[in-house]
């Protein structure tokens, strides 16, 4: 590494635009946009990675966006810049993809220095887990479930509250799927991410959801629905369920308005860690 006081941080970030700063005196560098060229590697193709970055600096400052291989614990690729007030770029990164077929690992960082030190912002958007998928690793089978939802149980009225959802795919071909948070009663959704991939996978998905203004429990729906040839479809168990307590006033699932979906981090795909305008 050429840097050897630049230390790895492995922070899996919810990811939305990166916020102007409104301070002209602020010395912050986030990522806001990370993604591959394509979504499956042949081993030993070049991966080019994109970033987004965005900056606010009161004066030349010294930046240093990496790719990390979070197994070797060395960076794959890092570039140098040097940058100035406030701003926003994209920077592209090559590197080699490894030589035998499987789903790799990466973090997506940026430092920037500070006398002889390099230093991350504090910002939440400093680094991004990325997954690079080499060769294929499909099963040959189309499959899809949700395996675990991480929501609070209990909220206060009107609050605004996240919901993790975590899912592995099984898909021969590249497949298009969604995955949303529903009402079961009635079947409506209430919020969803679309996306795709192939092969043998798992990621997490991030929903940002206001609690209803009446008093009560609910039970939502967390599934993941994919597109054949067939139409759309599903596996059997592949949902879940989960309930949140409304407390101090709440309401009904319609009651439910969508904030905005933070982040789709399925491996192997091309993140764009943007918030959506709903």
């Amino acid at each position: 590494m050429q840097k050897a006081t630049k230390i790895m941080l492995v922070i899996l970030t919810l990811s939305s635009i990166l916020v102007t700063p409104v301070a002209a005196q602020t010395k912050e560098i986030g990522i806001y946009g990370v993604w591959t060229n394509k979504l499956q590697y042949e081993p030993g193709e070049t991966v080019t990675v994109t970033l987004e970055l965005a900056w606010d600096f009161p004066s030349a400052t010294e930046i240093s966006p990496g790719v990390a291989d979070t197994t070797a614990e060395a960076y794959v690729a890092e570039d140098f810049f040097t940058v100035e007030g406030t701003g926003t770029n994209n920077i592209t990164l090559s590197f080699t993809a490894p030589s035998t077929n499987a789903v790799y690992e990466y973090i997506v960082d940026v430092y920037y220095k500070e006398g002889e030190s390099w230093m991350q912002s504090d910002t939440g958007y400093e680094a991004h887990f990325l997954y690079v998928q080499v060769g294929s690793t499909g099963s040959g089978e189309y499959n899809a479930w949700v395996t675990n939802v991480n929501a609070p149980s209990r909220v206060k009225p009107g609050e605004l509250f996240t919901v993790d959802v975590d899912i592995d795919i099984s898909f021969p071909t590249n497949t298009t799927f969604s995955v949303g948070i529903t009402d079961p009663e009635t079947g409506e959704v209430i919020i969803e991410y679309v996306d795709a991939g192939e092969g043998d996978l798992s990621g997490t998905y991030n929903f940002e959801i206001y609690a209803p203004e009446t008093e009560g429990d609910y039970t939502l729906g967390a599934d993941v629905i994919f597109e054949t040839s067939s139409g759309w479809t599903y596996s059997e168990g592949g949902t879940q369920t989960f309930s949140i307590n409304v407390s101090e006033g709440g309401g009904a699932i319609p009651g439910f308005p969508v904030a905005s979906v933070l982040a789709g981090s399925l491996v192997a795909l091309a993140f764009a860690y943007r918030k959506p305008r709903l």
